[in-house]
């Protein structure tokens, strides 16, 4: 089987609201895949087209590709933002090796994610892979939100997807 995994982000629908926290809870309030493309800076914009790419790759050749839409993997959360878009290296792990060897993906984008208490996306079509998430970012929760406070929906930052990318993108290179 010839497959190809691309490392995405989820800067590739960063101008994509965020759930605001006194949302109703469940499946339908979560962020779907499907959710069109809203890249949040060059890199998102990147990001779009190596998922368009690899679309292309799918149809035209065959070649299955699974597209992951990272949200942050670091050892432990950095930010209360980042308390719904971890995903712990563990996890990390997890997902990948489901996108490697699951069967007939086709094409194929999923968000890249702890089982976050704090999620923000819909999780199916990597749990169609077979990915099964273990860990949960809410035991970082308490000291976080001391620290920092809860999110903002007046902020912009705090408002969209994309975190900070949105009102402080980082320098494209020249």
């Amino acid at each position: 089987m010839r497959r190809v995994v691309f490392a995405s982000s989820n800067h590739a629908v960063g101008f994509t609201p965020r759930p605001l926290q006194d949302a109703p809870v469940g499946p339908e309030a979560l962020i779907p895949v499907g959710t069109p493309h809203r890249p949040d800076t060059f890199y998102g914009l990147s990001k779009c087209f190596g998922e368009d790419l690899a679309q292309l790759y799918w149809d035209q050749h065959g070649l299955e590709t699974v597209s992951v839409r990272i949200g942050s993997c670091f050892e432990e959360p950095t930010s209360v933002r980042a308390l719904s878009v971890w995903m712990s290296p563990g996890d990390c792990a997890r997902l990948f090796h489901a996108a490697l060897t699951a069967e007939n993906v086709g094409h194929t984008i999923v968000y890249g994610s702890s089982a976050n208490t704090r999620l923000w996306w819909d999780l199916s079509t990597a749990r169609a892979l077979g990915y099964t998430p273990q860990d949960d970012s809410e035991e970082y929760a308490a000291e976080l939100v001391a620290e920092q406070g809860e999110l903002d929906p007046d902020r912009r930052d705090h408002a969209f997807l994309g975190g900070h990318f949105v009102t402080d993108p980082p320098p494209w290179p020249r």
